[in-house]
């Protein structure tokens, strides 16, 4: 998933440092390493939570991701391309 990760972000011109990634498994460490800002769920294996940048108050179950990201733009963290 980094591998993959790295490869779209050079594609679409947009900076690694840019990007927020959301994991829960030891399959998403690399991808959440990689990105500007890496955000382990809730229901993370604490592998996961210990290399993220921030672990996120809800698990996948209760809708996580987009939970998150809602909060990142109440806070003023989330800029859209089109609100550059």
């Amino acid at each position: 998933k980094g591998q993959g990760l790295g490869r779209l972000c050079r594609s679409l011109s947009v900076p690694l440092e840019e990007v927020v990634a959301f994991g829960d498994g030891d399959n998403d460490l690399e991808f959440v390493r990689m990105a500007g800002w890496g955000v382990a769920m809730k229901n993370a294996r604490d592998v996961l939570k210990d290399a993220a940048d921030e672990v996120a108050e809800w698990s996948n179950d209760e809708d996580g991701v987009i939970k998150t990201l809602q909060k990142y733009e109440r806070e003023g963290k989330l800029i859209l391309p089109n609100e550059k």
